[in-house]
C-alpha cells in the first residue's frame, strides 16, 4: 500500500513538471475573451517584471496592478483595424507551481472600439439605404413623369429636370454602394480583429522562457 502511493505521488510529480513545460495554450472562453495560458521557468517575479516590461515597451498603459499576481493594460487604438493595432485590453494572471509560473492571459476588444466599428456600420446602413430608396424614386419619377416622394430635388416650378435626375440617380446610387461596401469591410474587419485579437498576448509572451 505505501509503496502504491509513493508510485502515485511520483505519478502527480512528475505530471506537474511536465505542465510547466508546456507551450502556450489557447481557447476562448464563452463571452468571446480569448484566454493564453503559458508556463516559464521563472520564479513569479521575475516573470511579472518581465511581462510587464515587454508590454510597456509595446506601448501599453497600465490600468490596474497588484504585484506580482495581477496586471492589467490598455493597447492599441481606437483606429487601429488589425489585431495588434485596435484598441484593447490584456489582463494578465500569474500563480507560482513547483517549477515555475503560470500565467494566463485575457484579451478583449475595448468596448469604446465595438462600439465606434458598430454605431459606425448602422449609420452607414442607414444612410446607403436612404441614398438606394432615393434613387429608386428619381429613376421611377424620370421613367413615368408621375410625382413621387423625392421628385421635389429635381422640379422647379413645374418643370422636370431630366439630366438632374439623371445625375442625382448615379450620385445616389453610388453613395449607396459605396456605403454597403464599407459596412461589409467593417464587418469583416471586425471579425478578423476578434478572432485573432490574442497576437499582441502571444508577441508579449514569447520571449519568456
Amino acid at each position: 500500500m505505501r509503496c502504491g502511493a509513493t508510485l502515485r505521488g511520483l505519478s502527480r510529480g512528475r505530471s506537474t513538471k511536465r505542465s510547466f513545460s508546456n507551450p502556450t495554450r489557447s481557447h476562448v472562453k464563452p463571452c468571446g475573451v480569448c484566454l493564453l495560458e503559458r508556463n516559464v521557468d521563472l520564479e513569479i517575479e521575475k516573470a511579472y517584471e518581465n511581462l510587464k516590461s515587454a508590454l510597456l515597451q509595446k506601448g501599453s498603459k497600465i490600468i490596474a496592478e497588484e504585484p506580482p499576481k495581477f496586471i492589467s493594460v490598455r493597447q492599441g487604438s481606437l483606429w487601429g483595424m488589425s489585431p495588434r493595432t485596435s484598441k484593447k485590453v490584456v489582463n494578465c494572471r500569474f500563480s507560482s507551481g513547483d517549477s515555475g509560473t503560470r500565467i494566463v492571459v485575457s484579451s478583449s476588444l475595448s468596448s469604446d472600439w465595438k462600439n465606434l466599428t458598430v454605431i459606425g456600420s448602422a449609420l452607414s446602413l442607414i444612410v446607403a439605404s436612404l441614398c438606394w430608396w432615393i434613387a429608386a424614386d428619381l429613376a421611377g419619377f424620370a421613367a413615368s413623369q408621375q410625382p413621387s416622394y423625392w421628385s421635389w430635388i429635381i422640379t422647379n416650378g413645374g418643370y422636370t429636370n431630366l439630366e438632374l435626375a439623371q445625375a442625382f440617380v448615379g450620385l445616389t446610387r453610388g453613395l449607396a454602394i459605396f456605403l454597403a461596401v464599407v459596412v461589409l469591410l467593417e464587418v469583416i474587419i471586425y471579425v478578423y480583429v476578434k478572432s485573432r485579437i490574442d497576437e499582441f498576448a502571444e508577441e508579449a509572451l514569447r520571449p519568456l522562457r
